[in-house]
């Protein structure tokens, strides 16, 4: 089997993140594999060819098996050369609530012009993935081939594999005292990160660390300043393997709006620290209450009260959440997972199960 994966970028992300995961744990069970991408962004190096993309000149895509797509970019790649495409099958894969996804990270208008558009460019695959049970009950009657593959995690945790520099600027808060409450992201309004800020002006004990990038940086720095907790928020850059940084926090929060699935999250249990996140469908879906600890999003105090749980339930929780992640969303069982799901669609087998 031969398969070509298209993406936006190789950047440290979570769709390249999941492409990569898939091509490490099945490439030696397949005859090829090359990815193809758009932007310069070079950060995840893939253990199979990689090729950059002009969207003017297309590919030989019937030298391959499976096309598999992640993004919109390659979505319309794959559309404006679909009638040179004889033989390969396409697959596309969605990572989020698109609706959401655009109203969060751009407005209501984007949502509601980009949407349709980007599902109907689906549509015109000859399978969808989607990630969790709730995005399959979202799009459920908008693909004839829908099909749930969770995404797997695989981490290279070594702590001492960390930039001293940052290291120091974070353990300043433990010598005044302070938790730490951490997180990462590809930063926006969706990730909430703005409700664990609002919470230190009334938990004068806590402190907050974020590693990442993204246009809301500079918003929640203004309403740290605002609010008068400047003081107790550190926003470091993105950094490759942010879980490194993990056991330096007491508590990793994500306290997301809204996710497709939550990548960070699964991340975080397998540093076996204590976990806080928001009680939204898909979290619950990963996760249980004796796994993590929730609280109701735009609610400061239920907020507060999970930090404070979490912290004193930490030797039980956390390893709970660890088994689970092992068991059920590992990189391997992913890849397992896909190969399966290809060979089906090379085949042309039902899938049975929407």
């Amino acid at each position: 089997m031969k398969i070509a994966y298209i993406l936006p970028s190789l950047i440290n992300k979570g769709p390249i993140i999941v492409a990569h995961t898939i091509v490490k744990n099945i490439i030696d069970k397949v005859e090829d594999i090359h990815v193809y991408y758009f932007d310069d962004d070079l950060v995840l190096k893939f253990p199979c060819p990689t090729f950059k993309l002009d969207m003017n000149t297309a590919i030989d895509f019937d030298d391959y098996d499976i096309i598999h797509t992640h993004g919109l970019r390659p979505d319309r790649y794959v559309n404006r050369w679909r009638k040179g495409i004889k033989t390969a099958k396409t697959v596309s894969t969605i990572h989020a609530d698109i609706a959401q996804d655009f109203r969060f990270g751009y407005n209501k208008l984007v949502s509601i012009i980009f949407t349709p558009l980007w599902l109907s460019l689906m549509n015109k695959h000859d399978a969808v993935v989607v990630i969790s049970d709730k995005l399959r009950s979202l799009y459920d009657v908008k693909f004839k081939n829908l099909h749930r593959i969770y995404n797997g995690v695989d981490i290279e945790l070594n702590e001492s594999q960390v930039d001293l520099k940052y290291v120091n600027e974070i353990k300043k808060f433990k010598k005044r005292d302070l938790k730490i409450v951490g997180s990462y992201a590809a930063l926006n309004k969706r990730k909430g990160i703005d409700q664990i800020v609002n919470l230190l002006s009334v938990r004068k004990d806590l402190a907050m660390v974020f590693i990442g990038e993204g246009k809301e940086v500079e918003v929640l720095k203004n309403l740290s300043k605002t609010i008068g907790v400047f003081d107790r928020v550190l926003f470091l850059p993105y950094l490759t393997k942010p879980y490194n940084y993990i056991h330096l926090f007491d508590v990793y929060v994500m306290p997301s709006r809204s996710e497709g699935f939550g990548l960070a999250l699964v991340e975080a249990a397998l540093t076996k620290t204590p976990i806080v996140c928001s009680n939204i469908d898909v979290f619950k879906e990963i996760f249980n209450d004796s796994q993590v600890t929730f609280f109701d999003l735009e609610d400061t105090d239920s907020l507060g009260l999970a930090i404070s749980e979490a912290i004193l339930s930490k030797d039980t929780k956390r390893i709970k959440a660890y088994e689970r992640v092992v068991e059920s969303f590992s990189g391997k069982t992913m890849g397992e997972n896909y190969f399966d799901f290809y060979i089906k669609l090379v085949k042309g087998i039902n899938f049975g199960d929407k």
